[in-house]
């Protein structure tokens, strides 16, 4: 069983923490600025759509029936309407299907085959990540999508998750974004993290943020920020981006294109064998009240 939650309408930060259990799938194309809480991971989630509707930004969450494997995932999509409507409703069942499956690598080759098929010809980013906290083991795929930023707490840096250098080989692209090719085969980078660690992840419209003068905000500017930032926590993270954006702008809202990002902090695994938390985790999903939302 599994729950798929629409995402209200939000002004501005909604602070009950979003807490997701076993055999749950969590996410949409809606304004949202909420708390997570996942396995081994807290964090805030943000996304506001240019236009202050359903936007072309496609956010989801999702935990195994065993409640140990988190999956976090974005997708961009070119245009707006039909095409990102597909685009979520796709994502949604395929990250239901493939909940328990530890390569998130299934949800995009088969996101990508569909998106073929429905012949909708809208090109999609997307990002994806899967964490293990009983294994520390953080593993990520990019679809033509902006690579993450880690921050280590042990060296207090800040770096770039870049996915492996692969040649173009004669099977057919790799990594491409969704729509593209049906051929595009896409790769798998795994990295342990510790406690206090911490990852961004963003779509094109923070980068693209225009000044008056239409210099855009850029990776560049965002690293420097990211290096210059000592915020103490997630949230504070992420308010501090917002400002830093609107600042750059020269102006309190951002209409250019949608804007999404999610600041997640990794925290101590929960100890004892992994199998006694998946059994207990599936006795509190039996015992938690589910109620079914449309998608």
């Amino acid at each position: 069983m599994s729950v798929a939650n629409v995402i209200p309408d939000l002004s501005d930060i909604d602070n009950r923490p979003l807490a997701l259990v076993c055999s749950e799938v969590w996410g949409g194309n809606r304004p949202i600025h909420r708390p997570i809480a996942l396995p081994g991971i807290c964090g805030v989630i943000y996304s506001r759509p240019c236009d202050g509707g359903r936007g072309g930004d496609v956010h989801y969450l999702s935990v195994c029936s065993s409640g140990l494997l988190s999956r976090m995932c974005v997708a961009d999509v070119v245009g707006h309407g039909e095409a990102v409507a597909a685009v979520s409703r796709e994502m949604h069942g395929l990250l239901r299907r493939f909940m328990n499956q530890p390569d998130q690598r299934r949800v995009l080759s088969d996101l990508n085959l569909r998106l073929q098929r429905m012949g909708l010809g809208a090109m999609t980013t997307a990002a994806a990540f899967s964490y293990y906290p009983t294994s520390r083991r953080l593993s990520f795929s990019y679809a033509g999508h902006p690579p993450a930023w880690l921050f280590c707490g042990t060296h207090r840096h800040w770096m770039r998750l870049n996915g492996p250098e692969l040649a173009q080989p004669a099977l057919g692209p790799v990594d491409m974004p969704l729509g593209v090719d049906p051929r595009t085969r896409y790769s798998t980078s795994k990295i342990e993290v510790r406690p206090g660690d911490r990852l961004l992840v963003v779509t094109d419209g923070v980068l693209e943020v225009p000044d008056s003068d239409g210099q855009l905000f850029g990776e560049a500017r965002l690293e420097q920020w990211l290096h210059e930032s000592d915020s103490a926590s997630c949230a504070a993270l992420a308010d501090g981006l917002r400002s830093y954006l609107t600042a750059h702008a020269g102006q309190p809202t951002l209409d250019h294109d949608d804007i999404t990002f999610f600041v997640i902090e990794f925290t101590d695994p929960p100890r004892g064998p992994a199998a006694w938390h998946a059994v207990k985790n599936r006795i509190r999903r039996h015992a938690r009240p589910l109620t079914r939302v449309p998608a």
